[in-house]
């Protein structure tokens, strides 16, 4: 029996930005229609992070398998990334292990083509500023993302250290079409811009959720646990709030969870999954004046759809290697 590695180089070459989007649509859409099993996920604390077991079947697709993620916050005085992951992919029909890849690149790819869908669903066309709150890998991603959907010519981005926000806008700015501005003046991030994006490992607020303006759009990925915000409560009470799963979202994520048991916000205040948006069920944006709020947790439906097309991809072009196993 035969498996294929994947290298994380050979996880990027399969599989670009534009196409994780297209992916999403499909995986998003299978989470909220039932067509796929995703439980949610299972995690293990061990006192310098949190290991996270995430396996899914997508029925229509065809695609089975487990992500097992490490998020490990102390890695950076290691000089080490923060995630680090691993996918197992399955033939649904018969369990058999078909491939093994990187899964710390295929994290910041579907995670960043997430927000780049909501975006897409969500914010206004002519969205052109954006507000980026970290520099990290995932960060970057979400950036990456919008810009594939939506006219992006203007970026403040705003990090804990001031080093990491200006290597980054070197970078940006290195592509030529880019306006970028690292700053430590949260308000004037915030000020005029159309989308913002929060992408940090941040157990308290980020920025003042009052301070957001009429027709924004907001993407926050990076609490993915109760005791993590990166949003506060004035925001999740203003905004219009989208899930990629009401109940990996309503037990997982601070910046919902907290806001929900204090009282803040009616139980049902999540107006829609993404995939339900992506069917037609319910509504994207609904005025231009409308603050809309994607809040994601991930899950494995993302992970194991990416990773599907991933190996089709490295089957077409020779890419990895195969082993007996």
């Amino acid at each position: 029996m035969r498996m294929r590695i994947l290298s994380a180089a050979d996880v990027r070459a399969s599989v670009d930005m534009p196409e994780a989007i297209d992916v999403m649509r499909g995986a998003f859409a299978s989470v909220s229609s039932g067509d796929a099993v995703v439980p949610v996920r299972l995690a293990l604390e061990s006192g310098h992070g949190v290991h996270l077991f995430m396996p899914a079947l997508l029925r229509g697709a065809g695609a089975a398998g487990a992500k097992i993620v490490s998020v490990n916050p102390g890695n950076a005085g290691r000089g080490l990334p923060q995630v680090h992951a691993v996918v197992l992919a399955l033939d649904p029909e018969t369990g058999r292990p078909v491939a093994l890849m990187d899964g710390t690149w295929l994290t910041a790819l579907r995670t960043g083509a997430a927000g780049g869908l909501a975006a897409d669903l969500l914010a206004r066309r002519e969205a052109s500023v954006a507000a980026l709150f970290g520099a990290g890998v995932q960060a970057r991603t979400q950036l990456e993302a919008l810009r594939c959907v939506r006219p992006v010519h203007e970026v403040r981005i705003v990090s804990r250290t001031g080093a990491s926000a200006r290597r980054l806008a070197r970078e940006l700015e290195s592509a030529g079409d880019l306006e970028v501005t690292p700053t430590r003046d949260r308000a004037a991030a915030l000020r005029g811009a159309h989308v913002v994006i929060a992408a940090t490992d941040s157990s308290t607020p980020v920025f003042d959720g009052a301070l957001v303006e009429p027709g924004v759009h907001v993407t926050a990925v990076g609490a993915f646990t109760p005791g993590m915000r990166e949003v506060d409560t004035e925001l999740v009470r203003r905004a219009r709030v989208v899930v990629d799963q009401r109940d990996a979202a309503l037990s997982e994520a601070g910046d919902l969870v907290g806001p929900l048991k204090d009282g803040a916000v009616p139980p049902d205040f999540v107006a829609a999954e993404l995939g339900e948006i992506v069917a037609g069920i319910r509504p994207g944006r609904t005025s231009d004046d409308e603050i809309t709020l994607f809040k994601s947790v991930g899950n494995a439906a993302q992970d194991i759809a990416v990773a599907a097309r991933v190996l089709a991809r490295a089957e077409e072009r020779g890419l990895g290697t195969t082993v007996e196993i």
